[in-house]
């Protein structure tokens, strides 16, 4: 809440991992930062405990990964600049 206005109109992309990926710990973050006006973009990185962490502690992901990380940049560059002129605005 004490940077609510710092965290308007611009956009988020996630990183999750988990032994699902983590994709539910994304899909309620997506709605605490709707809620901070913050856009969120529809492409996300799904990191699995069990293939991309050698002994579920050392951080060794696939390179399968690379195409799913550059989606999701592409889309919040995209998304940063088409808010760009909304971050001037007051509320």
């Amino acid at each position: 809440d004490f940077l609510y206005a710092e965290w308007n109109n611009k956009a988020a992309g996630f990183v999750g991992y988990g032994s699902a990926g983590g994709v539910r710990a994304v899909e309620h973050l997506r709605l605490v930062m709707a809620e901070v006006q913050v856009a969120t973009v529809r492409a996300q990185v799904a990191l699995s405990l069990y293939t991309d962490f050698e002994n579920f502690t050392v951080f060794k992901p696939g390179s399968y990964h690379e195409k799913s990380v550059s989606q999701m940049l592409d889309q919040v560059i995209a998304w940063g600049g088409a808010l760009k002129p909304l971050r001037g605005k007051s509320a």
